[in-house]
């Protein structure tokens, strides 16, 4: 008896899936010899909902009998390595884009999907990758690098985070990075949204459907976490890392109590498996556990602020021994800098 559609689909997909099982093994092995080869996979969530990583960066895709639902693309090269493998597995292209936020490391290479996709973002997802004006004057610290002192910064004076992400910063490709580009960040290889949504907005393709939900701007302005009702999952990005420390010394945040009411947000939103755009698959009780760790940081580091600890202090005073076992732990001294920077330590 021939196979329905739906079935066929499934088939192909669980083949899939054994097939890139047996790659990930092998490319393990393959890292020692191949150090730039980056670590990528996909794994099942539930129902059609899978997960697939690019090293420390994860995205999602629900997978319909019209179309296949992809979030982030992370970069351009995953986003091609993604196409490939969904290609491979599946007889349908992919027909929605649906970012969590501009930022590059997770929105680039967009425009891989752009030939069949609808591309969505919120609101002020456009607005953040638009160049300020262009009078706008480099930063302190990218005037400190322009040797020749011509208000831009050529390659050869670039360093650090300019030189390694020059060509995403460099919007018109000329070869030199004014102050408007520096300001927009490493976003030229941000496909701009087709189409913006405001508060909500829910995506029905094939008899699935997902939900883009606006969050509170704790990260970034457009800042969507999406929810896949038949699969009971969340997929949120940045302000959520489950089983996993938050990055480093929380770059850019400056109010922890956003951060906190964001996080509660996203709690009330109704599901079950959670999974974040770093960190592990969990569930709910695993994102109220994260907040319960930057309540736990915020109020151990504002206790030692009052009784006039130092940093170094703090950093060695303040163990938070019950997230051992949890990922990137030897980032907690990054991260009581960062909550000793947002509380005011110091000033």
């Amino acid at each position: 008896m021939a196979k329905t559609k739906e079935a066929a689909m499934r088939t192909k997909n669980l083949r899939g899936i054994v097939r890139l099982s047996a790659l990930a093994g092998l490319a393990v092995g393959g890292l020692a010899l191949a150090q730039e080869a980056p670590d990528r996979g996909i794994v099942h969530v539930g129902g059609d909902l899978y997960r697939a990583h690019n090293n420390a960066h994860n995205t999602v895709f629900l997978v319909t009998s019209e179309g296949i639902i992809v979030s982030d693309p992370i970069n351009r090269d995953f986003a091609e390595w993604l196409q490939g493998e969904l290609a491979s597995m599946y007889d349908v292209p992919v027909r929605v884009v649906a970012y969590s936020h501009h930022h590059w490391d997770h929105a680039s290479g967009g425009e891989v999907f752009a030939d069949t996709a609808e591309v969505i973002g919120h609101e002020t997802m456009p607005g953040a990758l638009a160049l300020p004006s262009g009078d706008t004057p480099l930063s302190d610290a990218a005037a400190a690098l322009d040797a020749n002192g011509n208000g831009q910064i050529e390659q050869s004076e670039a360093s650090g985070n300019l030189a390694g992400q020059f060509a995403l910063i460099d919007a018109d490709g000329n070869g030199m990075l004014t102050g408007a580009e520096i300001a927009r960040g490493p976003v030229s290889d941000v496909y701009p949204p087709s189409t913006v949504y405001s508060d909500t907005r829910t995506v029905t393709l094939g008899g699935k459907s997902v939900e883009l939900i606006h969050v509170a701007a704790a990260h970034s302005p457009d800042m969507t976490v999406l929810r896949f009702p038949d699969e009971d999952a969340a997929f949120f990005v940045d302000i959520i890392s489950l089983k996993r420390l938050p990055f480093m010394d929380f770059p850019g945040l400056e109010d922890v109590d956003s951060l906190i009411g964001t996080i509660q947000a996203v709690e009330a939103i109704d599901f079950s498996i959670g999974v974040g755009g770093h960190g592990d698959i969990g569930t709910k009780q695993d994102v109220a556990d994260h907040r319960g760790y930057i309540e736990a940081l915020r109020d151990a580091v504002a206790a030692g602020i009052a009784d006039g600890q130092s940093l170094e202090e703090l950093q060695a005073s303040i163990t938070m021994d019950e997230y051992s076992d949890w990922g990137s732990f030897n980032w907690l001294p990054n991260n009581i800098a960062g909550m000793y920077r947002i509380l005011g330590g110091g000033n």
